[in-house]
């Protein structure tokens, strides 16, 4: 399974970047004629991408949502006012770094080297530069949180232990499943981790909160079920992406499916979950 480095292409654009309309629109985008095409369209449907701008660092990680680009012509949506055509992607960009971008000396010191490509898969250590990356994006949200202030410092501490998976969030969480992995049925709080279903940048403040919207999971199924690699039908019957190999399934001994059966809320949360993920 690859991960990509996309470019923001401010090199092509005058040395502006566009990152911030890509991720409020919910595209990649490439430019510049078939060969950008081409390196587009080579990232599989359901594979993360790796927004990079030249002044910042990493700026979003996303899930791609379609199977191939669509061209766009000048004045019937480009980001850019000087491209006569560009080729854009869906995404569902679930990580937004944009207050705390992951600077590029971290990318250097765990890879390597600089992506330098406009599209560039990546494998060599992929899970701690994703660790990394996740771990940036919950600091820019929580940098986010004290921006904005919600109710107050004692409210704002509730949404930063909700988006850490601690305090009432994870309380009301776990009692929902008895204290235990919604799949496993393990009780050891060590290893019980609280993710969000819906992705927190596209929840509302309620969502954030409800209980509803996450399932309690030991950590290995907590980071299948966060990166998009693992889902749950409204049977309660887990999906699994094609982006996890067979032998991997059988070594995790998946598909597992939850322990319970589902409520409506359950249900609505975990379907956005899907749809996020392209599962």
């Amino acid at each position: 399974m690859k991960n990509y480095f996309i470019n923001s292409d401010a090199v092509s654009n005058e040395k502006r970047s566009y990152h911030d309309e890509w991720i409020e629109r919910g595209i990649a985008v490439t430019s510049g004629g078939q060969e950008y095409r081409l390196q587009l369209d080579s990232i599989p449907k359901g594979s993360t991408v790796v927004l990079h701008e030249p002044n910042s660092g990493v700026v979003a990680a996303g899930t791609v949502l379609d199977d191939r680009s669509v061209i766009v012509k000048r004045g019937a949506g480009t980001v850019s006012p000087l491209e006569s055509e560009e080729y854009h992607r869906k995404v569902e960009w679930y990580g937004d770094l944009r207050l705390y971008p992951l600077p590029y000396s971290e990318i250097i010191r765990v890879w390597g080297t600089n992506p330098r490509l406009a599209v560039q898969p990546f494998e060599k250590n992929r899970n701690e530069l994703m660790d990394l990356i996740h771990a940036y994006a919950e600091i820019a949200d929580v940098e986010q949180l004290g921006e904005r202030k919600p109710g107050g410092p004692t409210q704002v501490n509730v949404f930063v232990q909700a988006r850490r998976g601690q305090g009432k969030y994870r309380d009301e969480l776990l009692a929902m499943w008895d204290h235990r992995c919604a799949v496993t049925g393990c009780s050891l709080a060590a290893v019980l981790r609280a993710s969000h279903a819906k992705p927190w940048r596209t929840s509302s403040d309620q969502e954030r909160l409800d209980p509803h919207n996450g399932l309690p999971l030991i950590a290995t199924l907590d980071v299948l079920f966060d990166r998009g690699l693992i889902g749950f039908a409204d049977d309660g019957s887990m999906v699994c992406s094609k982006l996890l190999a067979s032998a991997d399934r059988e070594l995790l001994g998946l598909p597992a499916s939850l322990r319970k059966s589902l409520n409506t809320a359950q249900k609505t949360y975990l379907r956005h979950h899907r749809e996020a993920f392209s599962l």
